[in-house]
């Protein structure tokens, strides 16, 4: 996710709650080998991905990424930026705008625009942000901070203000719309789902097994009723629905890049995740813990 170790410990089980087995239909599979591209991902209706570097951690948690990627949907790959540091989150505006938080650290980032080669700034965040979340009107972003515990609201003019504060949001990395554009957010740290309704009510949905304490959750996404998640720590995709019924959609739990069906396929701490809807294929970035790792693919069954 936001926060990587570059170090990799042996992991244990704490707990697993109510989790559910594989579906053995489901096949995991390799687009782009040896990819730097390790953070959050954004796709556009031609099916292009937009995959931020984020790198390793130095000490302040500010990345050594300097890339943002484009890759095909075939598996090739275009460099788009090579001037960024340690991207963080992504989302794209109707008019093909690419959105990213730039140079986080404990202390700022900066809400970045990129289009048609051009990099502008549209404003400097408090800490450490996580993902973005652009409104339907592209009128603002709704964009939470993992070292504070609040969610902000930014205006495309730069206006910055908090839109909810709690402290069961300090850690929040992970955000995306659900069902009658809820808030569905995830907490790295702690392995929780909570969802917050328009009135800003904040519920658990769902908490995911925490393998590797601190280091539970990466990315987000909801498609058809179901959110689908990174389990970084414990090196599997998870499956949630509404219900908070946490399945396992695939990987063994081994700390290993291998193919296959989902009781066989591995991965290396899994973080970015994106749907393209259009094509019912999931996609999924690895850290790698400082070593290149492969960006995976799940082709999504008919619900």
């Amino acid at each position: 996710m936001k926060k990587i170790s570059s170090l990799l410990f042996p992991c244990f089980l704490l707990t697993l709650g109510s989790v559910f087995s594989q579906d053995t239909s489901v096949e995991v599979k390799t687009l782009l080998k040896d990819f730097t591209g390790n953070g959050s991902i954004a796709i556009d209706a031609e099916g292009k991905i937009y995959i931020n570097e984020y790198g390793t951690a130095n000490s302040d948690i500010s990345g050594t990424g300097k890339h943002v990627f484009m890759v095909s949907p075939d598996g090739e790959s275009t460099i788009l930026s090579k001037n960024v540091s340690g991207a963080v989150g992504n989302t794209l505006g109707s008019d093909g705008t690419y959105y990213f938080n730039n140079g986080n650290s404990f202390y700022n980032s900066d809400l970045m625009s990129y289009k048609d080669g051009k990099m502008k700034k549209i404003a400097t965040l408090e800490g450490f942000s996580g993902d973005l979340l652009l409104d339907a009107q592209n009128n603002f972003f709704l964009i939470p901070s993992y070292t504070h515990p609040v969610i902000r609201k930014v205006s495309m003019d730069g206006t910055v203000e908090d839109y909810i504060e709690d402290e069961r949001l300090k850690g929040i990395t992970g955000i995306t719309y659900g069902e009658n554009n809820d808030l569905l957010v995830s907490n790295f740290t702690t392995g929780k789902i909570y969802k917050i309704d328009n009135k800003k009510s904040i519920t658990v949905l769902a908490t995911l097994p925490v393998v590797y304490p601190g280091y539970v959750i990466g990315y987000i996404t909801y498609f058809e009723g179901h959110i689908y998640a990174t389990g970084y720590g414990s090196n599997k995709i998870y499956k949630v629905d509404m219900d908070g019924k946490v399945e396992v959609l695939a990987g063994s739990g081994e700390y290993i890049e291998k193919d296959g069906t989902a009781l066989e396929a591995g991965f290396v701490t899994p973080n970015g995740i994106e749907v393209d809807a259009q094509r019912r294929r999931l996609y999924i970035t690895q850290n790698g813990n400082g070593r290149p790792a492969s960006l995976r693919y799940i082709d999504l069954p008919q619900s």
